[in-house]
């Protein structure tokens, strides 16, 4: 098997976990977590990212998330100074990082846009920062909640293959000619997290002159959707080796150059 064949089983292996045990996270594995908060904290500007363990205050008697969850009471949170360029969609980036660490150590993991309480985060925001999402991580349940499954069964209601994600899908033969590794890309993108639920990151060829380069895009004129689209390019990124650009429909690839479309 090879390096992207196992990356991508890992991003496969990763869905949404709304129910935990009441199991403390290992100080082991919570000191690897840090560690890889840290990393991010200390080379991306603008992300300061805290893990907080052991406080189930932003979900319990909250009323957009009650019977969402069940023992949620570890979480990231998503802090980030809003006047950073990219910012969201830097933070969607940085945070996925995050989860495929925390899925590698056997965790459960759930992006939380909007069914918390900001207010009773036990975490620091300066002037300039916001809470962008929460992501919920813990030791995954074996039961869920009837809530809960429903909640899981919405997010998926509509199943979408890896080539819903490039347009024109027709053209998805002629892409992997120039980009060999763009299928197992798109699988990763197919597989990835939404923020919200909406999945709206679609990848295309952009024709630039007489070059082309492959870029990433939302069309939503809302800046959460950038985070969703953070969270797919690192998918796409991590499943082939590669590294992006910054901003909405620039290159998924910018260590690979440009190539004759």
């Amino acid at each position: 098997m090879t390096e992207s064949e196992i990356r991508l089983r890992l991003l496969e292996s990763r869905h949404s976990v709304r129910s935990f045990t009441e199991n403390k996270i290992d100080a082991n594995i919570a000191n690897k977590l840090r560690a890889e908060i840290s990393m991010t904290n200390s080379h991306e500007q603008g992300m300061r990212f805290q893990l907080v363990l052991d406080d189930a205050a932003p979900f319990k008697g909250y009323g957009r998330s009650y019977g969402i969850f069940e023992n949620a009471r570890n979480y990231l949170a998503a802090v980030v100074d809003v006047a950073t360029p990219d910012a969201y969609e830097r933070a969607g980036y940085f945070a996925e990082r995050f989860v495929v660490k925390a899925i590698s150590l056997g965790l459960g993991t759930c992006f939380v846009g909007g069914t918390f309480d900001t207010a009773k985060a036990k975490v620091q925001v300066r002037a300039g920062e916001r809470i962008l999402f929460l992501v919920a991580i813990g030791m995954p349940s074996e039961k869920e909640r009837p809530v809960a499954a429903v909640m899981r069964m919405i997010a998926h209601r509509k199943k979408m293959t890896y080539s819903d994600f490039f347009i024109p899908s027709s053209d998805i033969d002629k892409a992997s000619k120039i980009y060999p590794f763009i299928i197992a890309g798109l699988k990763a993108v197919a597989c990835a997290p939404s923020a919200l639920n909406r999945r709206p990151v679609r990848i295309h060829i952009k024709q630039e002159e007489s070059s082309s380069e492959l870029c990433a895009f939302v069309k939503e004129d809302d800046r959460r959707m950038l985070i969703d689209l953070g969270i797919a390019k690192y998918n796409f990124n991590y499943a082939t080796s590669t590294c992006c650009d910054w901003g909405n429909d620039s290159s998924l690839i910018c260590d690979y150059g440009k190539n004759d479309w």
